[in-house]
């Protein structure tokens, strides 16, 4: 037996985590034991009749391997399986218009909305890909722009979809990432009958600041769109809602940022509330002051709402075989940060995709790259490398895939420390 190679060991607080990156398990141990849990780690066979009951559960919890295993084929196995989901992900722009326009965003907010005879196409594609392809079900997700400035076309395909799903016997679910402004309570109750699941809603910082970056004319645009965040938990009390905070190190202030969020936001639904901490990407990672977002998440949680850091440790979702996104053009591609005049694939008249060329994703990955970095970094099994899009600029310029951070221990062990944190807090 040996230790995996993926075992990080991290501070927390006075102690220590030792945490697993395949199986993403975890344990804490005391400063005065940390070193003692790491020489049994490191020599297995040493210790495994002294401490059988603890060494049978530090293999099951992949911590310890056999020493014929191929670890790295392991975390190849599991991001083939997540690319290979069952689900098909359907992701439409109905508009690349928006009545807030943020600076960071990535659409250039062309007047272009999604026709009738683009509506009637991508309905054509559903039926089609849903009845020719063994799937458990439909998830159908609306971006922008800003998609409820076209929520009839919103309106119409949902339902379309779910009806779909019911005849087919497929699960089905709707969510949508919105700035929040637009809804109203008529919206939301013909939502919850649409089976709207998830609502991602963007938040700025501070009243004042969110105000700076979206600027309405007659109205606040933060308070508006508070006040639609409890109006979707009372009229979707089962929709998960995620107030993705869209932070900078100019707008990273944790107390006035808390103190304003829970003026509007009563404190017996603030459990119901995911705060999503993301870093806009225009911001050099390395300028974060990174004990700022440590007082964020701890300020939020002591508040009562649930907090996560960065995208977790997933694939990116352009990733999964099963995802396209269709533009407001009516053309469809993999990922939705492509300009929709460049997309390589149009919805034939059966419902079929024809494809120009082979999306890009499907070229190479970190696994068939044998020159790529992160074959041999320790946080492979949590990062899985750059997304589709970073991986074909990568080719593009040096004909392989790097590590597209300039301190990947920085990102990674603060981000491992909040996922361990937000387990711990939960279970408390």
């Amino acid at each position: 037996m040996k230790a995996s190679k993926y075992n990080i060991c991290l501070p927390y607080e006075d102690d220590y985590i030792i945490f697993n990156g395949v199986t993403k398990r975890f344990f804490r141990v005391s400063d005065h034991n940390k070193d003692y849990f790491l020489k049994i780690l490191s020599s297995p066979d040493d210790y495994q009749e002294t401490y059988a009951p603890f060494m049978n559960q530090m293999t099951e919890e992949g911590f310890i391997v056999n020493n014929d295993t191929d670890e790295l084929d392991t975390v190849r196995k599991q991001y083939e399986q997540m690319r290979n989901s069952s689900f098909y992900h359907l992701m439409i722009l109905p508009t690349y218009q928006c009545n807030v326009r943020c600076w960071y965003c990535t659409q250039h907010h062309r007047n272009v909305t999604l026709s009738e005879i683009d509506v009637a196409k991508i309905k054509k594609h559903i039926e089609w890909y849903l009845s020719h392809h063994d799937l458990e079900g439909f998830h159908l997700s609306w971006f922008g722009g800003e998609p409820m400035l076209n929520f009839e076309c919103v309106q119409d395909i949902t339902f379309f979809a779910k009806e779909i799903c019911k005849k087919l016997n497929l699960s089905f679910q709707a969510s949508i990432t919105t700035n929040g402004t637009l809804l109203s309570r008529d919206y939301l109750e013909k939502m919850r009958d649409l089976d709207f699941t998830f609502f991602q809603i963007t938040i700025d910082g501070t009243k004042e600041y969110h105000d700076g970056v979206k600027k309405l004319k007659d109205k606040s645009a933060y308070i508006s769109t508070l006040n639609n965040v409890c109006l979707i938990n009372e009229i979707l009390p089962n929709a998960e809602i995620c107030l993705r905070y869209n932070y900078t190190n100019e707008n990273l202030k944790p107390n006035a940022i808390i103190e304003d969020l829970n003026q509007h936001i009563p404190e017996n639904i603030r459990n119901n509330i995911q705060l999503s901490v993301m870093k806009v990407w225009q911001q050099d990672e390395q300028g974060v002051d990174k004990q700022l977002i440590e007082d964020l998440v701890k300020n939020s949680r002591e508040s009562g709402y649930r907090v996560t850091v960065g995208v977790g440790f997933s694939i990116c979702y352009v990733d999964k075989f099963q995802f396209n996104c269709a533009f407001p053009n009516g053309k469809i591609d993999k990922c939705d940060n492509e300009e929709m005049d460049s997309s390589k694939g149009m919805i034939s008249q059966d419902g079929s995709i024809k494809w120009e060329e082979s999306p890009a994703f499907l070229h190479y990955d970190v696994f068939s790259d044998n020159e790529s970095a992160c074959r041999t970094c320790q946080y492979l099994p949590v990062c899985y490398g750059p997304c589709p899009k970073e991986r074909n600029d990568m080719f593009a310029q040096r004909q392989h895939i790097y590590c597209r951070f300039a301190d990947p221990d920085l990102h990674w062990r603060q981000e491992i420390v909040h996922y361990c944190e937000q387990y711990i807090s939960t279970n408390n």
